[in-house]
């Protein structure tokens, strides 16, 4: 079967990569390869959505937490799912007549510059984060299913290799037309592979005799739960990838249509990585967590197993992807065109692909530091709530002065620092103290304001 797997896992990157190629010529200048020349139609960017928010993380990562934590895990999810509604219904505000590129243009239109830089490293730290995650699922996924055949490095340097060479190759146009490959295969796979290990393995009822695992909030716990699925909206709202694609849109009603369209999409495919992660505790349950979803290949038949291989392979793609893409976007666009004075287009987009090649390097490195998907995710996220709140105060509340605005920025990175420094995340999830720190910072800023 590794022989099987190993020649599926070429043929589809060879369908990825000759994908990339075709469409390099679709991105012969820099607002083609960051953003597609703003004329992606609803397909696309459902795909991307979907694409998007079915990765490693809600996956691999998904199955590992469902193999640990039971159902509770989907409240990892929960957050997502509702932030892309409320994204689709403040599109209009978030893309200001379709001149937006990123999370500072958001924060720019609100605060000052030195604000709204900042809150673009911190989106550009959890994005390279994210690609890590992808790269990571895929590691784990390829040492699995190719039985010892490549190890667990060499599984993540190879998932970085393909989607980081067919972005580079193509851009964001790239980006879209393997995601829509991408979900397709994701789409048939989980569920002919998902259907045949729930049905033949026996194992739901089983697990749902035990204590936790079909309970609302299983061993997680209620505020466990509650945090994830809180973080996760905020880390959703305004995520880079989501703006990127927005971005990308050819009207703004397309691009609300494609956000939902993608959402609905990514949904079902979710719930059923979970239920295959909960079927793998009972059927494996000894086995590391993070194999959990893989595992499940040595139970399936091969007509099914080629499909169900793929379905798991190609999410931590079809996330790096626009993860990839959007923190390129951020990174040139806000700060390496800007510092470096380019203006000509050809230079921008060499710049482009370069700054892509590296982000996609970082994120290797940074994936040999990585434990468990689900929790350290969230830990990052945490500085996307802190921008989220700044944003909501400043199109919904008073307008305050942007010092604390920056301020907030400032002493969130600090908690958060802090609190994996002394180990207080063992005790309360960083985004509560922020959340806190925050919402007392600017609140002190409104009062401020209204003095005056």
């Amino acid at each position: 079967m590794a022989l099987i797997y190993l020649f599926t896992i070429v043929g589809y990157i060879t369908l990825l990569w000759v994908t990339g190629a075709f469409v390099t010529r679709k991105s012969g200048s820099s607002e083609a390869y960051l953003v597609a020349s703003r004329g992606l139609s609803v397909t696309f960017i459902s795909v991307l959505i979907a694409g998007t928010w079915i990765g490693g993380v809600s996956i691999v990562g998904m199955a590992q937490g469902a193999y640990i934590y039971g159902i509770s895990a989907l409240w990892f999810q929960a957050g997502i799912w509702i932030a892309m509604c409320v994204t689709a219904l403040l599109l209009n505000k978030i893309m200001k007549g379709n001149k937006t590129y990123s999370i500072l243009d958001v924060v720019g239109n609100l605060y000052d510059t030195r604000t709204a830089k900042f809150a673009g490293i911190l989106q550009l730290i959890f994005s390279i984060w994210v690609v890590t995650m992808q790269v990571v699922g895929g590691g784990a996924i390829l040492a699995v299913i190719l039985n010892g055949q490549i190890s667990f490095q060499s599984g993540m340097l190879l998932t970085a290799i393909v989607f980081t060479l067919y972005n580079v190759m193509g851009g964001f146009v790239a980006t879209a037309y393997t995601n829509l490959i991408h979900i397709g295969a994701i789409v048939f796979g989980i569920f002919l592979g998902g259907f045949y290990v729930i049905l033949n393995a026996g194992t739901i009822s089983p697990m749902a005799d035990q204590s936790h695992y079909f309970t609302p909030f299983g061993d997680l716990g209620f505020f466990q739960a509650v945090s994830w699925a809180f973080i996760n909206f905020t880390l959703g709202v305004l995520a880079q990838p989501v703006i990127n694609t927005a971005s990308s849109a050819r009207t703004s009603k397309e691009g609300k249509q494609g956000i939902l369209i993608g959402n609905a999409i990514a949904i079902p495919v979710v719930v059923m990585a979970a239920l295959c992660g909960i079927v793998a505790k009972n059927v494996f349950p000894h086995i590391p967590s993070i194999s959990a979803l893989p595992a499940l290949l040595d139970i399936v038949p091969p007509y099914v197993a080629v499909f169900f291989l793929i379905s798991m392979w190609a999410p931590l793609m079809s996330s790096g992807s626009p993860f990839l893409m959007g923190a390129t976007t951020l990174a040139v666009k806000g700060y390496i065109a800007p510092l470096l004075k380019i203006k000509d287009d050809r230079q921008l987009l060499l710049i482009s692909r370069l700054t892509t090649l590296i982000i996609g390097i970082i994120s290797l490195l940074l994936g040999f530091f990585v434990k468990e998907i689900l929790r350290e995710v969230t830990w990052i996220a945490v500085f996307l709530s802190a921008i989220v709140y700044i944003v909501f105060i400043g199109w919904f509340g008073i307008r305050v002065d942007s010092r604390y605005a920056f301020i907030s920025l400032i002493g969130t990175l600090l908690i958060v620092l802090c609190s994996f420094l002394f180990d207080l995340h063992k005790i309360v999830h960083p985004v509560w103290p922020v959340t806190l720190y925050v919402f007392l910072v600017m609140g002190s800023g409104a009062l401020v304001s209204k003095k005056h």
